[in-house]
C-alpha cells in the first residue's frame, strides 16, 4: 500500500534521527503534535462493532472523518463491511489502500468520477462500490458513464428532508428516481435507498425521518434486483434512532450504518450527543484525540498563550478543552488535570490559543498543555502525521492521513 513517510517538513514529526516509535511523545518533539490513544481506539472499535452486530446491521464507518487508511483497516479487520467516503477522490484513496467495499455517500455528477466508479467491478469482481443519486440527471450521468467504460454504476436513491442537504424531498420523488434508475438499462444497478439523520435536531425527529426512509425502501423494493436490498443511514449522534426505526424491517433489507466519529469520539459535540450516553448499558466511547502545545507567553495575570491555533485544532463545533497541564513540558514530570472551570480556552487565532486562568492556577512559559477537541473531522484534516500513543504516552506508531 502507498505510504507517505513523515519528514522534518511534516508538522508533528519528531526530530530527524529520533526513533519514530517506543519513545515518549515529548522526546525531541516539535510541538504542536496530534495524538491518538491506542486504548481508546481499540475500545471504541470493539464497542461500535459489537453494537451494530447486536442490532443486526452492517457497518461502513465514514472514512472522511480521518482519511487514514490505517484506521479504516482496523475497523474492517474488526468486522466492518467496508467504509464510507464523501467523494470519488476519497474512494480512490481507499481503493489504492486495498479497501474494496465503498459507499460514496454523495451524489456524483463528474463524468470522470462516474466512469471510475462504474469500472471497479471489472478491476476486481469481488468489489462493491456504490454512490447516491437524487435526480434523473444523476441517473442519466451514471448511465452515460457506465456505457463509456462498459461497466455498471451501482446507485442508491438518497432521501433527504426539507431544509436538509442533498436527497429527494418526498417519497413520490424518491420513487420517480428509483424508477428512472431501474429503467436506465444494464449500466445502472439500483441497490436501495439511503439518508442522513445527523442533521436533525434530536433523536425523536431522527427516528421519524428514518421511519419515512424505511417506508420508501419498502415502496421501491420491487425495483431492486437480487435477493437483498440496502438501506444506509447513520451519523454519529442519533444512530439509536436508526436502530429503533428499523427494528421491524423486512428480512431481505440490509441496514448499513455509516457513523464515522465513533472511532475517535471527542470531548465536546459527540460527547454530548452519543447514543451511548442515552443507553449506557450498551457500552461507552472514549475520546482518543489529543493535541499537545507549549505555553509560549504569560503576558498578564490570568492569561496564558499556547502555540496551538486554528491551523492545528478543530473549533467549528466548540472550542478545545484543557485535559492536562505538564509543568516544564517534560516527560519526567506527571501532568495534572485542572479543576473544572480553572483553565478555559476562550479564543483561537491561527497559531495561538488563549487560556483564561483562575487565580490559583500557575502556568509558566515552557509548560505543555494537552487539549481535548470537539468534532474529530476538522482536526484530522490539519495533520498529515498523527502519533498513536499508549497510556504512558509512548509512541506506538505514526499514521498518515490522505486529504
Amino acid at each position: 500500500m502507498p505510504t507517505t513517510p513523515a519528514t522534518v517538513t511534516t508538522k508533528g514529526a519528531p526530530e530527524p534521527g529520533s526513533s519514530t516509535t517506543h519513545r515518549h511523545v515529548l522526546d525531541d518533539a516539535h510541538l504542536p503534535v496530534m495524538t491518538l490513544r491506542e486504548t481508546a481506539l481499540a475500545s471504541n472499535t470493539a464497542v461500535m462493532q459489537a453494537w451494530v452486530e447486536r442490532h443486526d446491521m452492517l457497518f461502513a464507518p465514514h472514512m472522511k472523518t480521518h482519511m487514514a487508511p490505517a484506521l479504516a483497516h482496523r475497523q474492517v479487520d474488526a468486522g466492518a463491511w467496508g467504509v464510507t467516503v464523501a467523494s470519488v477522490q476519497q474512494a480512490m484513496v481507499a481503493w489504492e489502500h486495498g479497501l474494496r467495499h465503498l459507499l460514496v455517500a454523495n451524489e456524483v455528477l463528474d463524468p470522470a468520477g462516474l466512469r471510475w466508479l462504474a469500472s471497479r467491478r471489472a478491476v476486481d469482481p469481488a468489489s462493491d462500490v456504490l454512490c447516491w443519486v437524487d435526480s434523473s440527471a444523476g441517473v442519466r450521468a451514471a448511465a452515460d458513464a457506465a456505457r463509456a467504460v462498459d461497466g455498471a454504476a451501482q446507485v442508491v436513491v438518497e432521501v433527504g428532508f426539507v431544509g436538509g442537504r442533498t436527497g429527494v424531498r418526498s417519497p413520490e420523488a424518491a420513487i420517480e428516481v428509483a424508477e428512472a434508475a431501474a429503467g436506465a438499462g444494464p449500466g445502472v444497478v439500483l441497490r436501495g435507498v439511503a439518508g442522513y439523520e445527523g442533521g436533525l435536531p434530536d433523536v425523536d425527529a431522527a427516528r421519524a425521518y428514518v421511519s419515512g426512509v424505511l417506508a420508501v425502501a419498502a415502496a421501491v423494493r420491487h425495483l431492486v434486483p437480487g435477493e437483498r436490498a440496502l438501506l444506509s443511514m447513520g451519523g454519529s449522534a442519533w444512530f439509536d434512532a436508526v436502530r429503533d426505526a428499523v427494528a421491524d424491517r423486512p428480512a431481505d433489507l440490509d441496514v448499513v450504518l455509516r457513523s464515522g466519529a465513533s472511532l475517535t469520539h471527542d470531548d465536546g459535540f459527540y460527547a454530548a450527543r452519543t447514543p451511548f450516553g442515552r443507553h449506557p448499558a450498551e457500552g461507552s466511547l472514549r475520546p482518543a484525540i489529543e493535541v499537545w502545545g507549549r505555553v509560549t507567553s504569560c503576558p498578564e495575570p490570568g492569561l496564558a498563550l499556547v502555540a496551538v491555533g486554528k491551523r492545528d485544532i478543530s473549533f467549528d463545533e466548540g472550542l478545545p478543552v484543557v485535559r492536562q497541564i505538564r509543568p516544564g513540558g517534560s516527560e519526567r514530570l506527571p501532568g495534572t488535570a485542572p479543576a473544572p472551570g480553572a483553565v478555559t480556552v476562550t479564543r483561537l487565532d491561527d497559531q495561538h490559543c488563549y487560556l483564561a486562568l483562575a487565580p490559583e492556577v500557575v502556568v509558566t512559559p515552557g509548560d505543555v498543555v494537552v487539549f481535548g477537541i470537539s468534532h474529530p473531522c476538522t482536526v484530522f484534516d490539519k495533520w498529515r502525521a498523527v502519533q498513536v500513543v499508549d497510556d504512558d504516552d509512548t509512541v506506538l506508531e505514526t499514521i498518515t492521513t490522505w486529504f
